[in-house]
This record gives C-alpha cells, sequence and structure tokens, in this order.
C-alpha cells in the first residue's frame, strides 16, 4: 500500500515533493487541538488566548500565532483573532494570508520578499548568526526557532524539497544558502 506523503499525496517514485499545498490548516490540529499557539504575554494580542479560538497554523503558510492572526487581521480589517477559521473556509482570505505574510517585515525579522529578492542586506549582527540571503532564510523568518540552528531536521528537509522541485520545475535555480542548519534564529 503506498504511503500518504508530507504534502498530502502518495510517494511515487521520485514524486515526493510534488504536492505542495495540499493541507489547509495544520496536521493534527484540526477542530481546536492545538491550544500552544497563543502568546498571552503579548501586549496586544494576549487576551485573545482564553477566546477559545486556537492559533495554528491555517492557509498556504500555515499563518499561527495570536499575535500573526491579529496583525494580519489589522491589516486586512477582518476580526481573525475572533474568527481564525476564516483562513480554512475562505480561499481568497487564505492566500491574501500567504501573501501578507511573504510581504511583511516583522523587525528584526526581514520579509520573505526581501530575502529572495536581494532586497534585504544581512547586518553584521545577521552575518555573526550565519543568517546569509537564500531559501534558508526564509525557513529561519518563517519558523526559525523550531527548524533552524540544528541539525537537518525532517520538516526543513521537507521545505528544501518543495522549494527545489518547484524551481526544477520552473527551471529556475535555486541558489545557494538552501538550508538554515548553521543559521541563529531570531
Amino acid at each position: 500500500m503506498k504511503q500518504p506523503a508530507v504534502g498530502g499525496g502518495y510517494e511515487i517514485g521520485d514524486q515526493r515533493y510534488t504536492w505542495g499545498l495540499h493541507f489547509k490548516e495544520e496536521v493534527g490540529c484540526e477542530g481546536g487541538a492545538c491550544t500552544g499557539y497563543c502568546d498571552s504575554t503579548n501586549a496586544k494580542y494576549g487576551a485573545f488566548c482564553s477566546s477559545g479560538n486556537t492559533y495554528h497554523g491555517r492557509g498556504p503558510m500555515q499563518l499561527s500565532w495570536n499575535y500573526n492572526y491579529g496583525l494580519m487581521g489589522e491589516m486586512l480589517d477582518i476580526d481573525l483573532l475572533s474568527n481564525p477559521q476564516l483562513l480554512t473556509t475562505d480561499g481568497v482570505l487564505s492566500f491574501r494570508s500567504a501573501i501578507w505574510f511573504w510581504m511583511t517585515t516583522q523587525s528584526p525579522k526581514p520579509s520573505n520578499h526581501d530575502v529572495m529578492t536581494g532586497k534585504w542586506v544581512p547586518s553584521s549582527e545577521d552575518v555573526n548568526a550565519g543568517r546569509l540571503p537564500g531559501f534558508g532564510m526564509t525557513i529561519n523568518v518563517i519558523n526559525g526557532g523550531l527548524e533552524c540552528n540544528q541539525p537537518h531536521n525532517g520538516k526543513t528537509k521537507d521545505r528544501v524539497g518543495f522549494y527545489q522541485t518547484i524551481t526544477q520545475n520552473l527551471g529556475v535555480a535555486a541558489g545557494d544558502n538552501l538550508q538554515c542548519d548553521q543559521m541563529r534564529s531570531y
């Protein structure tokens, strides 16, 4: 029997990374099973941690944490803190969240867009922390505290695998610094 692949498809020869963007919600968190994505110490959005909502990964970029739902909701004038499930039921809003996260600088982190287009120039502190331009830096921006500055883990391997499959299919170079295993997170 074929085993489900990381992206939701099935392992078929070398096709492991052809099923990207399959899940609209973090696997295992459906129905509010993941309550750990709420920072109650956040001055602006901490009060929402007792609302009964969960702020686990939703959408193409798996937006997570109450402060990200709050910031994005403010930007789009939508109450995502009270209605986080909208990112799984409204496809347009879901992709808007991915574009918002990709394009938005959240200091001290650069935007992923700036990293990948060469607009971001690492400071000397970034260079000393191993944070260099390339796809690995986008992993650091998205989930560095969990995936970077450690030997290659499965999540990072999968992210890089999907990225390399996409760049290969588009006929473009993947570039340098694909991994973040030598980068300190922010």
